[in-house]
């Protein structure tokens, strides 16, 4: 083991910076991975995805930390299944029985035991799940526990489906929501803003690391928060304006084009020459 890439923690962007085309990680990508974890190094994700969909994704790939799945609103470890939620919608009980009943319009639902319910299936809902590689499950909103949801998403089937003003007028001033596209169709809804620095220190507990041992190596908008909160930050050449000018360092390739191979690489070469 090199201690040089041991001290460090990378937390990699999976869906902008690890997947192909078909949602799934490359096979180059796959090997420099095993590269990486054989040198040393220890690397675990961020993802918008549900813990059972990231653990599908990643296969035999083996995370030295635990993830931060369904937006950073939980910590999970795949060593041991222990999870820290972040959120809950505990205090809107209200919330299920007045969510959009709309054709064109999908629910469901990310849950802290690492499922997806599917509340009312629609196209892009059923699109989304299958390029996610995410398993389901079917429920009524009746049966679901308010406590033990992480985050609420809406999928509309076409541009004309106006998802924003459904959603405000369901479920009017009865509960307190925020609300967040993550994707031209998808609208994400949860109980509470949750910071960098909360994912952050979430993760650093639960790892036994110091957050300056923290390497943020991101693609997406979704991560600015955590970029800001590390000492240590790449990101790649083609990600957010915003991104790019909060991060220590800027990748020579784009994300499609293997950002993250190159950090991890240099890292590794890096961690050779200093033996």
């Amino acid at each position: 083991m090199n201690d040089s890439l041991a001290s460090t923690l990378v937390l990699c962007d999976l869906d902008n910076l690890l997947l192909g085309e078909d949602g799934n990680l490359t096979q180059v990508v796959r090997d420099v991975l095993q590269l990486f974890s054989s040198r040393g190094g220890r690397l675990t994700v961020f993802s918008q995805r549900s813990p059972r969909a990231v653990r599908s994704i990643l296969g035999s790939v083996r995370l030295a930390a635990p993830a931060l799945v369904c937006g950073g609103t939980m910590a999970y470890h795949y060593a041991d299944g222990n999870r820290v939620p972040l959120c809950s919608f505990a205090q809107q009980q209200e919330l299920f029985a007045c969510l959009p009943d709309t054709p064109g319009v999908g629910v469901a639902v990310q849950m802290q035991d690492g499922t997806t319910r599917v509340l009312r299936m629609s196209n892009a809902l059923e699109r989304h799940l299958r390029q996610e590689w995410t398993p389901y499950l079917l429920a009524n909103a009746a049966d679901i526990h308010p406590e033990q949801v992480l985050r609420v998403l809406l999928y509309q089937d076409s541009k004309s489906v106006p998802l924003i003003s459904l959603a405000e007028k369901a479920i009017g001033d009865r509960v307190a929501l925020l609300g967040e596209r993550i994707a031209p169709d998808t609208l994400v809804l949860t109980p509470k803003r949750i910071s960098g620095r909360e994912m952050l220190d979430t993760v650093c507990t639960m790892a036994q690391v110091g957050a300056e041992q923290v390497l943020a190596l991101a693609g997406g908008q979704p991560m600015l928060e955590l970029v800001q909160a590390v000492e240590h930050s790449a990101v790649a050449a083609d990600a957010p304006a915003e991104l790019r000018l909060a991060a220590g360092q800027v990748t020579l390739t784009d994300a499609a084009g293997g950002a993250a191979v190159e950090v991890l690489y240099r890292m590794v070469r890096a961690a050779e020459k200093s033996v």
